[in-house]
């Protein structure tokens, strides 16, 4: 976050996660919690709701990670994880 940026609000991110490429794999983080986030750039005021992960003992901006994709629900990254291992699966039995 530059110092330009303000957070204005918080909302609880129960069941989301933050997609990050690890390597060309994809690993998911527990967002803990969505913020409501002015930026202000050349005299111009945006606002964005932005993910905030934790990591150690300080929460970050998500999506201001290098390797960050996208941000999906809980259960829809556990979906496309099971379909990717069956896949892997009837590729080696082949």
């Amino acid at each position: 976050m530059s110092n330009l940026d303000n957070i204005i609000q918080i909302m609880p991110a129960a069941g989301w996660v933050a997609v990050y490429d690890e390597g060309g794999e994809e690993s998911a983080q527990a967002i803990v919690c969505f913020a409501l986030v002015e930026s202000e750039a050349g005299g111009t005021r945006r606002r964005s709701v932005r993910p905030l992960c934790a990591d150690g003992k300080a929460i970050v901006l998500a999506d201001e990670a290098p390797n960050f994709l996208r941000v999906e629900e809980l259960a829809t990254f556990e979906e496309d994880e099971e379909e990717d291992e069956e896949d892997e699966e009837e590729e080696d039995e082949e």
